[in-house]
């Protein structure tokens, strides 16, 4: 679930501040935060033996135990949360931090091969449904009305670079070249996924403007599209300033 986790903790974060205007909603947020806790809490002080023997049984059969049991565990927290009025990414997000605690200590060769077949439900499946939800939704009216908020989204498109790329640097390997340096910055600065989701919360909430929210979005989409060809471009640099420098070197 590593699509929903991205973007879980701002859409908790969101709803937890306007369930504080709300009144009830703090408590049922509340309710739902220490019910998902205990759950988290008691999965991994368990052993789960007959799960892993389960998952390791069903693995590479039809019986797809891990698969089914982690849509499950999705499903039902999901209509909990809409239940309670809450996101539903919310409860998306609590399934896989449950699911990735519950499965933990299970072997890590099965461990890869279940998370490999959760990525491909997720990015094969359920995050093109989340897109194309996202551009039904999204009111390009807003946008293309407001010179104010076309003028926000190159704004907010550096913003997605120095908020989210400068940070990606940590996770550079060591003696990393400029090009991969600038690679790693653009790749991290993507960033629709949790432009969408808190966006959404806060247009809803009646605490983010249409043109605004709007221009998120579309720097988002913008992200998505431009920054991974940039830097794609500078891999296809990279050849070249190695060639340099060892023309240069004695």
């Amino acid at each position: 679930m590593g699509a929903v986790g991205e973007f879980g903790p701002l859409v908790a974060i969101s709803l937890f501040f306007s369930g504080r205007q709300l009144g009830p909603a703090t408590a049922v947020l509340l309710g739902f935060v220490l019910l998902t806790g205990l759950a988290i809490y008691l999965a991994s002080r368990a052993r789960h033996s007959l799960l892993y023997s389960q998952v390791t049984r069903t693995l590479h059969t039809s019986g797809q135990f891990a698969v089914r049991s982690i849509i499950f565990i999705l499903t039902v927290l999901v209509v909990l949360s809409m239940v309670l009025g809450l996101d539903m990414l919310l409860g998306a997000f609590a399934a896989g931090v449950l699911w990735k605690v519950a499965i933990a200590r299970a072997p890590e060769q099965d461990r890869k091969v279940i998370e490999g077949k959760i990525d491909a439900i997720a990015f094969g499946f359920l995050v093109p449904v989340f897109f194309i939800d996202t551009g039904i939704d999204f009111d390009l009216r807003a946008l293309t009305a407001s010179p104010a908020a076309l003028a926000l989204v190159p704004l907010f498109l550096l913003l997605l670079l120095i908020i989210r790329g400068l940070p990606s640097l940590l996770a550079a390997p060591p003696k990393s070249s400029h090009a991969d340096k600038r690679a790693i910055i653009l790749f991290g600065a993507t960033g629709l996924p949790i432009v969408v989701g808190v966006t959404g919360i806060g247009r809803d909430e009646g605490l983010i403007a249409g043109g605004i929210a709007s221009a998120l979005v579309g720097a988002g989409m913008l992200s998505v599209l431009v920054f991974p060809l940039l830097a794609v471009r500078q891999h296809q640099r990279r050849p070249s300033e190695t060639s340099a420098r060892q023309k240069e070197s004695p």
